[in-house]
């Protein structure tokens, strides 16, 4: 049996998982050109204003570390 056929549903089901992940990836490229200038970091000042706030991938494996910073933070930047 051929893996692409109609019939085989492991791979049709393979195939959508493929295609969703670079539809996925696809908008996230797209969405990247469209970066606000505020989240660029092009300013100093709003760099260390907003540098505790605005986590990179980081954040995943240490999510504890980042909320218990944010909020033991005094200075609130948000409401």
């Amino acid at each position: 049996m051929d893996f692409l056929d109609s019939s085989n549903v492991s791979g049709q089901t393979l195939l959508r998982l493929a295609s969703r992940g670079n539809a996925i990836i696809a908008e996230l490229v797209r969405l990247s050109e469209h970066i606000p200038g505020i989240f660029k970091f092009d300013d100093k000042a709003v760099q260390r204003k907003y540098s505790d706030i605005i986590l990179d991938f980081n954040y995943v494996g240490r999510a504890d570390s980042f909320e218990n910073k944010i909020e033991n933070n005094p200075v609130r930047l948000y409401t």
